[in-house]
């Protein structure tokens, strides 16, 4: 069996910041942290049960829970057996949890609600498996998500609204890539996207690369789920690290790097 305990961020330059550095933060779900599996790969009920704190995770372990770190207390949960995600002991996944063939989600113990005309950022740390159908970051509902559509383009749906974001970079599989997700200027919605990859030449710009173009959003947008669009729809194909969401914040340039940063230095 194979479980790491929890992770020590390395290098003194990092020491002094971690997400809660910066205000307004909503949810932390965080690499290799407050995982708990209740079932073994065969769906037989676990006891006790597997959690990265103990160090006993094993491959096919299906997760129940991704629980709040630090001071934050939104949980990520999934009690049924089909649709919990995967943990994983391949090179690359472990760590993370893992939605294995676009049927996993897990649901939030409280719902985020972005009120409209209002600044938020998300920080969503991924490792895709493909691109063969549309893969959700996290949504609400058919008419309330973000989600990958391709390779290279990301859509954002509110209220029934929908806005394509292209980029002529593409998302690459089985490579750690992180997203954040930035709305700034109040009222005006200015929603801009910016990418990372830690394997050198991939999106290796220090604040991230631009995806596409900055477009205007000031719609309440609900957040209720992660890995899926709604409960069974749109689910991811891969693996998350963290997810991090920040409601009334645009996070800065220099809070992008540090982020990133962050994130990127976990498993080192």
């Amino acid at each position: 069996m194979l479980g790491l305990g929890n992770s020590v961020t390395s290098g003194a330059a990092l020491a002094a910041f971690t997400p809660e550095s910066i205000s307004n933060i909503a949810v932390w779900l965080a690499w290799n942290t407050n995982i708990t599996a209740d079932e073994n790969s065969g769906g037989s009920a676990l006891d006790p049960d597997h959690t990265t704190t103990a160090g006993n995770m094993a491959n096919g372990d299906r997760v129940s829970s991704w629980n709040a770190a630090g001071s934050t207390s939104v949980n990520a949960t999934q009690d049924t057996t089909g649709d919990k995600p995967r943990w994983s002991t391949t090179a690359g996944e472990i760590g993370g949890v893992n939605s294995s063939n676009n049927n996993k989600h897990m649901d939030l113990s409280s719902n985020i609600t972005f009120d409209a005309n209002t600044d938020f950022t998300i920080v969503i740390r991924f490792r895709a498996n493909d691109f063969l159908g549309s893969r959700a970051f996290l949504g609400h509902s058919a008419a309330e998500f973000i989600r990958l559509t391709d390779e290279n383009t990301i859509r954002v749906k509110t209220d029934g609204t929908t806005s394509d974001v292209n980029s002529t970079n593409d998302i690459v599989a089985d490579k750690d890539t992180t997203i954040i997700i930035v709305r700034s200027d109040g009222s005006t919605g200015n929603i801009n996207m910016y990418v990372r990859g830690k394997d050198s030449s991939y999106f290796d710009t220090a604040a991230g690369v631009a995806w596409g173009a900055e477009f205007q959003d000031t719609e309440e947008i609900v957040v209720s789920n992660i890995m899926a669009a709604q409960d069974n729809g749109a689910e991811f194909d891969g693996c998350f690290k963290d997810v991090i969401i920040y409601d009334g914040t645009a996070v800065t340039a220099t809070q992008r790097e540090q982020l990133f940063d962050y994130l990127e230095a976990q498993e080192d």
